[in-house]
């Protein structure tokens, strides 16, 4: 039996939804909406399921959790989403900076490599670009300086949640080497694309 990362049902009166993320593997999803995109990928990045929602991460039962068994899930999830967008105040290098901040761990310094590497090799001028805050940030950017928050706790599952939104085609082939810089690091990681149907 195939291991998944992620288990997930929702079933309303206008649709159901179903996914099924094999550990390891790349898996894109298109779900029927709006609404339902938002309530996966907030289960997801919660680790946590409403009414009507069923949801297991890494083969655990997300329906009742200790607050401290939700959190060591939380931290093994990461993801590109307006869910978990950039605080405005804050310039990129606090937000990147942030969970490392919060969890004392890692070290600043690591952190500040790993934001440096990342950015250069998506031709950003790391020092002009960290100091930015997000309105001083194009769409793209931001999106870079969410995927690099995200890359800081070294997440076993990424979300790419409509990564391509609000980009033009040549943006978006620079989202599209987040995922090549995301197996880079992580090479048993799993990555989930999720975006709404074409047709809807």
């Amino acid at each position: 039996m195939t291991e998944l990362a992620v288990r997930y049902r929702r079933k309303t009166a206008r649709h159901e939804v179903q996914a099924a993320v094999p550990k390891g593997a790349v898996t894109r999803m298109h779900v029927p909406d709006d609404d339902a995109k938002a309530h996966l990928v907030t289960a997801v990045l919660k680790a946590r399921c409403e009414p009507g929602e069923e949801l297991e991460l890494f083969g655990e039962s997300a329906a009742g959790l200790p607050p401290p068994r939700r959190e060591r899930l939380r931290a093994r999830v990461g993801a590109v989403s307006p869910i978990v967008g950039l605080i405005t105040n804050l310039n990129a290098w606090e937000n990147i900076a942030l969970p490392a901040a919060y969890h004392g761990a890692p070290p600043l310094e690591q952190v500040a490599m790993l934001a440096h590497e990342v950015l250069a090799a998506f031709g950003a001028q790391p020092r002009h670009f960290l100091a930015r805050i997000p309105d001083e940030l194009g769409m793209l950017e931001r999106k870079m300086a969410a995927f690099v928050r995200s890359l800081v706790t070294a997440p076993e599952l990424m979300v790419f949640d409509a990564l391509e939104d609000g980009l033009s085609y040549a943006e978006c082939r620079h989202a599209a080497r987040f995922e090549a810089e995301y197996r880079a690091r992580q090479p048993q990681g799993t990555v989930l694309y999720v975006d709404t149907r074409e047709d809807s």
